[in-house]
């Protein structure tokens, strides 16, 4: 996040908003330059597969399974492409997120070597199966970018200067590296260790306010086709949490924004600061010992007024996870873009 104080998100992170607000809508996002850059390293024939005009109906289609995709792959990129198509990305993510993203290609890299194993073609696993499309021009004020691919999902968007990464996806199959010098590592790890923490602190009144359902669902629910479902309240709410809980749901939400770069994580959590006075509520549905609750379905969800960020692991025995960030007002560019686009993209007054 922004400051070392940020590190702990509560409400007092609103001082400074304000100034931040009004100086990040003057001038381009830093994230331009690599919009720039990538743009310029494209053939034609690549620019043919990752360019579309901002209005394109793919803009605000995703899917984050195996499956064939529109765009430009990053396997038939050139070397240029392809490293200016990684700085980008990263360009949205801190350091935490692009080691994340790391290990959740290594992960599909290590899958794609088993599968080649058993013969299966075409491949559907790899660390290069992810598809880029590049919607308007990042020399304008407005412009999105998506990376796209097997649990790994990032729609990004910029509106007069301010960049949102929503709404966003990972995922792991297994939860842990295999095999190599990342033996062991989990991509989503970090997080699941405070919720489990968190958890295991609640006494039996908030552990039954937390078991929003009676068992855990089958995957994320604000995930493809619920871009624009409304957070669901339900849960422990962090005002009626003791202080010593209000440091860990406050830290698990450090630790999800933690993953995007300070300045895109700062503008996702605006709303949340300046309307909702850092309203949150967490609910979790499983086993609440980290041990145990790696070998057993567990759930968890963070939930505001305006976001929802939930994590599951409730596939192959608990050994596939998944997590998504989604804001119905600010995915795929919200309100912001699409006032944008209406404005920019209207037919001249007499005209249809």
């Amino acid at each position: 996040m922004r400051t070392r104080t940020a590190l702990v998100v509560g409400v007092s992170l609103a001082v400074g908003m304000a100034m931040f607000a009004a100086a990040h809508a003057v001038k381009p996002p830093k994230q331009a330059a690599a919009a720039e850059a990538f743009v310029k390293s494209l053939s034609e024939s690549e620019r043919a597969a990752a360019l579309r005009p901002l209005d394109d109906g793919e803009r605000t289609k995703w899917i984050f399974t195996r499956d064939a995709r529109p765009g430009l792959y990053i396997r038939d990129m050139d070397a240029d492409t392809r490293q200016a198509t990684l700085a980008l990305a990263d360009s949205f993510l801190s350091a935490a997120g692009r080691e994340q993203w790391r290990l959740i290609r290594v992960v599909e890299a290590i899958n794609a070597v088993n599968e080649k194993a058993r013969g299966t073609t075409p491949p559907t696993y790899g660390d290069d199966l992810y598809a880029v499309c590049f919607f308007g021009s990042p020399s304008e004020s407005a412009w999105a970018f998506q990376i796209e691919g097997h649990h790994f999902v990032l729609n990004a968007a910029c509106a007069d200067g301010v960049v949102t990464v929503t709404p966003a996806f990972t995922g792991s199959f297994p939860v842990a590296v295999e095999s190599g010098a990342d033996k062991g590592k989990r991509p989503l790890g970090a997080a699941v260790e405070v919720a489990f923490e968190l958890a295991k602190s609640f006494d039996d009144a908030q552990r039954k306010t937390a078991r929003i359902m009676d068992g855990t669902p089958a995957d994320v629910m604000w995930a493809v086709g619920s871009d624009a479902k409304e957070p669901d309240m339900r849960g422990v709410m962090r005002d009626a949490m003791t202080d010593a809980q209000k440091k860990l749901v406050d830290k698990l939400l450090a630790v999800h924004a933690g993953l995007l770069d300070e300045d895109v994580a700062s503008a996702q959590l605006r709303e949340w600061r300046e309307k909702f006075g850092g309203k949150l509520a967490f609910a979790f549905v499983g086993e609440t010992a980290l041990d145990a609750g790696l070998a057993k379905a567990h759930y968890y969800r963070l939930t505001s007024p305006c976001f929802t960020i939930e994590y599951d692991s409730t596939n192959a025995d608990a050994s596939h996870v998944h997590c998504v960030w989604s804001d119905p007002h600010a995915n795929f560019g919200g309100d912001a873009l699409r006032a944008h686009i209406k404005g920019a993209h209207a037919a001249p007054a007499g005209k249809k």
